[in-house]
């Protein structure tokens, strides 16, 4: 995470604080399945934002910490806390890419929404395992580009929309990296968005410029590509929405 990220969402973090897709939408729900969270987990969730995970995970175990490189994220997930009582439940500044625990500190580490904003995976990845113990699990729930081939356009596109987008990679790409970092995938979902594109571009601030310029970008693919794309148009050609896979993957480190 870097400066850029910090000021994006920093800019916006009530938006994020109200938005329903972040609090509650359907990776949520498979993210806790897969980390099947209990009483004796130490949790950290990397880049929590408002903390909606690290909330969720709450009441099911020992305790969690949310880390963020935006203040006013963390302003937010500190007074929903408070809000709902949640007092095993702390916040804090941190990096993903160097994140300020001592080693095998953890028996969870989640991050979702988030790692396309991480400019360097593999030491997001390293940081995990590091910070986790032995026979611990990392679960991550991120977008994907649908396809290799369109990962280019994709990224293009997101970055317009928010300039603190890194990369959305594909599924082989994710299997490559976690493995090198000495990761075993243990199980895997693809979840299903579909994002309208109104709601999409004022959540993260878009001027009437930058909305301009994502439709430009939609249009320089052919048909069968905005189909794959996840693209959804109107009539007059013109997109209102987009589909958007979402990867949930239960990660783990050998050992006991």
């Amino acid at each position: 995470m870097t400066d850029r990220s910090a000021a994006q969402f920093n800019a916006h973090a009530d938006r994020y604080a109200t938005s329903e897709v972040h609090r509650a939408g359907p990776s949520l729900p498979v993210l806790l399945r897969l980390a099947a969270p209990g009483p004796g987990d130490r949790a950290l969730d990397v880049a929590t934002g408002t903390g909606n995970t690290a909330l969720a995970l709450a009441p099911h175990v020992q305790d969690v910490t949310g880390v963020d490189v935006a203040d006013a994220m963390l302003t937010h997930a500190r007074e929903r806390a408070e809000r709902e009582g949640l007092d095993n439940a702390t916040f804090r500044s941190g990096n993903a890419e160097a994140l300020p625990f001592p080693d095998g500190t953890f028996t969870l580490v989640t991050s979702r929404h988030a790692p396309h904003h991480f400019a360097h995976l593999d030491r997001f990845l390293a940081e995990a395992w590091r910070v986790l113990r032995p026979g611990g699990r990392l679960v991550i729930a991120d977008q994907i580009s649908p396809t290799p081939e369109l990962q280019t356009w994709t990224d293009t596109y997101q970055r317009l929309r928010d300039p603190s987008h890194h990369a959305q990679r594909p599924v082989s790409a994710w299997q490559a990296l976690s493995g090198a970092a000495g990761f075993t995938w243990a199980a895997h979902e693809i979840v299903p968005y579909e994002l309208p594109f109104g709601w999409w571009t004022a959540q993260s601030g878009c001027t009437p410029d930058t909305v301009a310029a994502l439709r430009g970008h939609a249009a320089t693919l052919d048909a069968a590509q905005q189909q794959a794309a996840g693209l959804i148009l109107d009539g007059r050609g013109e997109v209102t929405a987009h589909r958007e896979p979402m990867l949930v993957v239960r990660l783990e480190k050998p050992g006991r």
